[in-house]
């Protein structure tokens, strides 16, 4: 296998600095929700706003760097959060609920640029190499998760107000990442003014691979933001778990959804990408299924864990298969509808997730992914039956 370039690694680096903000954020916003919400209902949405913002960006973040360039893209975004992380600061101080859920939103516009550093670090490297490439920048995700819950407790009694100081080393860290992107040297990208090579948007979208992707994509980050968004305040505040156990459960859960990428190129030699991502429905069937039937510590980490693993075998598996199924002319396009498939059905789940886990319970949000699983099951059919019946393809 040909050597990984070098700018992949200091890629990877960037998506560790940018993807901190959302274990630390889904970690803590649901506490900061109850102490500050009007309504109990409302406490998950600082998290849904985090949601929201990457769902409102994620078109935008695609055809800005198209415009501007990737480089010019990433910094303008984390100017843009280094202001919702001091935002955030002086709206917890403050005791303002709405001013923390814009301050996120900001911060989860900034995560929607993040997600394209996967797409950065694929301009390195030769289609072959797309499976590797996503698991190694999915593997900056691996220290944000650990890192993120950890700046929550060492910020937490930081300053008086209780955890306004986690935003304050969100912000120190949003200062590394400017740096750092002064650093990296970022692959040209193809000239996209020749607008006559292209094929139509509607054309393209009605490939069936493309489908498989994007529905596969939608649907690992819709079920994980649904069932991950309940389970800090379904633990912690309905079933009055401890804090430590919840952070444990909500950590181990992050850790196996990037966790995998270091052995997921090396399934990909031995099973097709079919299989892969049949194998990421399989483990989120298994996660829901454990989550309605054991509520105990252990039910929750063992259906968090699967979850993970199940995001990372379709989000994988989804990335490399869209990265195979369109012409580099049309890339960004095809990278701006993708995201804002994905985005905005997590932005829906995850503003979802407050009220149902309130209104009618942990067993209701797991019965709602089902129809998810459904869909992407249904759209890796119609690609399985398209092949089938073009072998030549």
């Amino acid at each position: 296998m040909t050597k990984i370039p070098y700018p992949v690694w200091l890629i990877t680096l960037a998506q560790t600095l940018g993807m901190v903000t959302a274990p630390m954020v889904i970690f803590v916003g649901g506490f900061l929700g109850v102490a500050l919400a009007p309504s109990i209902s409302m406490a998950t949405l600082p998290i849904a706003s985090l949601v929201v913002g990457s769902a409102l960006a994620s078109m935008p973040a695609a055809l800005i760097m198209q415009k501007i360039g990737r480089r010019s893209g990433f910094i303008y975004a984390t100017m843009l959060a280094l202001l919702g992380s001091i935002l955030a600061f002086y709206s917890v101080r403050n005791g303002n609920f709405w001013g923390l859920c814009f301050s996120i939103l900001l911060l989860g516009m900034h995560l929607a640029f993040v997600q394209q550093f996967r797409f950065a670090a694929l301009e390195w490297v030769k289609p072959e190499q797309a499976a590797t490439t996503a698991s190694v920048v999915l593997l900056g995700g691996l220290v944000a998760a650990w890192v993120g819950p950890e700046m929550v407790m060492l910020g937490k009694e930081l300053f008086a107000q209780t955890f306004s100081g986690v935003f304050v080393l969100l912000a120190l860290s949003h200062c590394l990442l400017l740096v750092l992107l002064n650093i990296i040297p970022f692959a040209q990208s193809v000239n996209h003014d020749q607008v006559e090579s292209r094929r139509p948007l509607k054309e393209l979208l009605m490939v069936p691979a493309l489908g498989a992707a994007m529905a596969s994509g939608a649907v690992a980050y819709g079920v994980m933001s649904l069932i991950m968004t309940a389970t800090p305040v379904s633990m912690t505040e309905i079933q009055d778990f401890p804090l430590a156990q919840t952070k444990t459960v909500i950590q181990s859960h992050i850790m196996a959804m990037f966790l995998p990428s270091l052995i997921t190129p090396l399934l990909l030699r031995w099973i097709s990408i079919i299989n892969l991502l049949m194998l990421g429905l399989v483990a989120m069937v298994a996660a829901i299924s454990i989550a309605i039937f054991d509520q105990g510590y252990w039910g929750y980490w063992s259906a968090l864990v699967c979850l993970g693993l199940g995001w990372n075998f379709l989000f994988v598996g989804g990335t490399t298969l869209l990265t195979q199924s369109y012409q580099p002319e049309d890339s960004f396009r095809i990278q701006a509808v993708n995201e804002f498939c994905v985005f905005s059905t997590q932005a829906l789940t995850s503003l979802m997730a407050g009220w149902l886990v309130f209104s009618y319970g942990w067993f209701a949000i797991n019965l709602l992914a089902i129809p998810l699983l459904i869909l992407a099951l249904a759209m890796l059919a119609r690609w399985t039956m398209s092949n089938s019946a073009q072998p030549s393809r």
